[in-house]
């Protein structure tokens, strides 16, 4: 697994402005970080770990479209005519 981040890349597309000694301490927080996801790849997981455990499948109810006793209307007074009322934006 590679090492390296190329954090003024990374700064450039989070827009932000880094000092020589914030892109150094971010440098190692990011070698940190990818050392200890490199970990992962070195974990034994045995063949009963990786069979599938029915007990934990969970059970969804069927989704079924039902007709509601509240109207929109009722939802907020900031309907009118079936749509939301919001203040103007743009001039």
């Amino acid at each position: 697994m590679e090492n390296s981040i190329d954090v003024k890349k990374v700064a450039k597309l989070a827009r932000l402005k880094l000092t020589e000694e914030e892109e150094s301490y971010y440098e190692t927080q990011f070698k940190k970080i990818i050392d200890y996801v490199g970990l992962l790849s070195e974990a034994e997981i045995g063949a009963d770990a990786k069979e599938k455990d029915e007990s934990l499948q969970v059970i969804y109810r069927k989704d079924i479209r039902r007709d509601s006793s509240v109207s929109p209307e009722q939802f907020s007074e900031h309907i009118e005519n079936k749509f939301f009322k919001v203040p103007k934006v743009i001039d």
